[in-house]
């Protein structure tokens, strides 16, 4: 009698865990699709957030964003100020976009060239804009049925039946 008792509860919790673990593999099966649709696209990194699974996995929700790095030209922004007019608060307006030093080469009556040239010895700064991302996978079993971004825009396709 033990024995069965034992035995049935073994085999109960082997069923347990592998419908547990059918879970998390459809999670994983669809962040990785995620990531190499976007790779398909882009070159940006994704950074996922969020992955949730509805029941027994058959339907997966990832979420997380799009990080694209971005160079900003240090350069441009100067020329940007160098072409505006010079008046009496030039020093004043170029202060809000150069650092002191360049702003004091410029307002001791130096060309604007000179403090483009002091601004390009610096290396441009990479920022990193992120984009909100979001998709969905439905599976039947351990197969996958549909993959649908969800976000962002420019990824989403749009309905089969829309007419405009």
């Amino acid at each position: 009698m033990k024995i069965r008792i034992l035995s049935i509860a073994c085999v109960t919790a082997a069923a347990l865990l592998a419908g547990c673990t059918a879970v998390y593999k459809n999670t994983d099966a669809c962040e990785q699709l995620m990531r190499s649709r976007l790779a398909d696209t882009s070159a940006d990194t994704l950074k996922i957030v969020h992955a949730g699974a509805g029941i027994d996995g058959s339907r997966v929700v990832v979420e997380g964003s799009i990080e694209h790095v971005v160079v900003m030209d240090s350069a441009a922004s100067v020329a940007s100020v160098a072409k505006a007019p010079v008046a009496a608060s030039g020093a004043q307006a170029a202060s809000a976009v150069l650092p002191a030093s360049a702003v004091s080469v410029g307002a001791s009556g130096a060309s604007g060239a000179s403090a483009t040239e002091a601004l390009s010895l610096k290396p441009a700064k990479p920022q990193k804009i992120a984009t909100p991302a979001a998709a969905e996978c439905t599976f039947h079993g351990p197969t996958l049925s549909a993959f649908n971004w969800l976000a962002p825009e420019n990824l989403v396709a749009p309905p089969a039946n829309a007419t405009e």
